[in-house]
């Protein structure tokens, strides 16, 4: 048996050149200021003419502050990034370089590093918006929902605040094992979070209450914490749980 292979002379195997980013650099990469002047740029290599070099600037929550486009000065692509943001996010940013050719290649990514650290910082300030004074001891298998709400206010701004907690101490003086509860401002209005608006300052929690719940004065303990690590003054509201 015998086999042919048509051999076709016009079919020409494309190749294909990608771009790539040999270095990227970024100064300075601390800032302790509320007006970030970032000095973006980088070397790209490429066979085929650049179509654009970006550099994608992404904040310590991992969301996007801005996407600029670096100019090619010399043998270098630069820009000059100035970003004054309202509420200034302490902590690490990242800066993703990115190059595309006319044909739309992409390069390799290449990512750098800044910090914004804040050596002025302010701690938090809490405030009691709702807690009962007192509560019912349920009998047999029924809980009872007790609403906490506080308003953590910070001088540096509300994305400064890194989280709202509180510890509760039993009327015999033992601390809950569960210790320390997390209170949410993340909008979710449904129990236990009971948030309503996100992002307002405004921590809330829905715990219950048993009927195998101690009799007498609970102490909760409510406190914050920035994003500096500096942690509020601790504010105290006792709720007598009652028969």
């Amino acid at each position: 048996m015998y086999s042919c292979e048509k051999d076709d002379s016009s079919v020409i195997d494309p190749i294909l050149h990608f771009p790539i980013i040999d270095s990227a650099f970024i100064s300075p990469t601390v800032f302790d200021t509320n007006r970030i002047d970032l000095s973006i740029n980088a070397r790209v290599s490429s066979v085929d003419p650049i179509s654009s070099v970006k550099a994608k600037i992404i904040d310590p929550l991992g969301s996007q502050v801005t996407e600029v486009d670096l100019v090619l000065n010399g043998d270098l692509y630069t820009f000059n990034a100035a970003i004054t943001p309202g509420c200034v996010l302490v902590g690490n940013y990242k800066v993703e370089f990115l190059a595309v050719t006319n044909s739309g290649l992409n390069s390799n990514t290449v990512t750098n590093t800044f910090q914004v650290i804040n050596s002025n910082s302010i701690k938090p300030v809490v405030s009691i918006v709702y807690a009962p004074d007192s509560l019912l001891r349920p009998t047999g298998s029924e809980l009872v929902p007790a609403f906490l709400q506080v308003q953590v206010n910070d001088p540096d701004g509300i994305c400064d605040i890194e989280w709202a907690r509180f510890n509760a101490v039993n009327p015999n003086g033992i601390p809950n094992p569960s210790n320390p509860f997390t209170m949410y401002d993340n909008g979710n209005p449904l129990p236990p979070f009971s948030d309503t608006v996100a992002n307002d300052g405004k921590y809330s929690l829905t715990i219950y209450i048993g009927s195998s719940a101690t009799l007498g004065d609970f102490s909760f303990k409510f406190f914050a914490k920035d994003r500096s690590d500096l942690t509020s003054d601790t504010l105290l509201k006792l709720i007598n749980v009652h028969e």
